[in-house]
């Protein structure tokens, strides 16, 4: 078990125009973590605000990357450049509780095996945003992506989400806006995969957990919330295209030889139409919210 007062957490920080969010995401850092001590790495996909500045007056180092080279990667660079055992990913528009970062590392130290750990997600409001989800069968996931929208109560959807989770317990992945690693873990399945520039990121990590040996828990006793949607603020019809490109990626990979992959085919006609639907979507908001 990692010992109080060691530099044990090295903390991967990714910025793209993350300057509003940061000041109130740094805030909570320290007594989130404590007793430990963390090592703050930025890594800036190219922002012109001034996340990179808040990062380095908070005492972070940066890698300032000279263009974007999506969220997976920038989340290696960090891992690689900070000296902790335990990694911790964050999301600039999450607000940790303090003692939460502590909290998860104590419920890691438990079992060798626990690779992956995530906390209860509310969002602002103090609703519970699902994580501890499942890995979606190929009907399931295209009735959440044509129902879930319209109909969020639906039963794919509920299937998809997966029951509340109420005690620690062994889940297929977590939500990607707080996630702690075990470096073991996370070196010996090679990091993130970066072949996901946005999205399913951190659904491939965890499914890489699995086929390495490792578990993908989620604590609910611990919590911390989440701004949903911050992320979407910059260049909302790059992220639409790369979550839908995202998804058939995960398709493929979760699927790999299986006779299932057959369907991909399928799957990448429905999540065009369904992207297309999105970015009509997206224009219509923008326009309704210039007018």
């Amino acid at each position: 078990m990692s010992s109080p007062g060691e530099k044990t957490v090295g903390l991967a920080l990714v910025t793209y125009q993350s300057a509003e969010d940061l000041p109130g995401f740094l805030e909570t850092l320290n007594s989130a973590v404590e007793p430990y001590v963390v090592e703050v790495i930025g890594v800036d996909n190219v922002s012109t605000d001034r996340s990179v500045d808040i990062v380095e007056e908070f005492g972070g180092t940066v890698i300032r990357n000279s263009r974007n080279v999506g969220l997976a990667a920038a989340i290696n660079q960090g891992a690689a450049a900070s000296s902790g055992e335990w990694i911790l990913v964050a999301n600039p528009d999450t607000k940790l509780a303090p003692g939460s970062i502590a909290a998860l590392i104590e419920t890691a130290s438990t079992d060798d095996r626990i690779g992956m750990i995530g906390p209860r997600i509310a969002r602002l409001d103090g609703t519970l945003y699902p994580s501890g989800r499942r890995f979606p069968s190929l009907a399931v996931g295209i009735a959440h992506a044509l129902l879930g929208g319209l109909w969020p109560q639906n039963p794919a959807t509920r299937r998809y989400f997966g029951e509340t989770v109420t005690t620690v317990s062994d889940v297929d992945w977590i939500s990607g806006c707080c996630m702690l690693f075990r470096r073991e873990a996370f070196d010996a399945v090679g990091g993130f995969d970066d072949r996901y520039f946005l999205y399913f990121e951190e659904t491939k990590m965890a499914l890489d957990m699995h086929r390495g040996g490792w578990r993908v828990v989620l604590d609910p006793n611990v919590e911390i919330r989440h701004r949903e949607g911050g992320s979407m603020r910059s260049a909302p019809f790059r992220k639409v295209r790369s979550h839908h490109r995202s998804a058939l990626r995960f398709y493929c990979d979760y699927h790999k030889g299986s006779p299932w992959l057959a369907f991909a085919p399928v799957v990448a006609v429905g999540l065009i139409a369904r992207g297309l639907a999105a970015v009509a979507r997206t224009a219509v908001l923008q326009r309704l919210g210039r007018s």
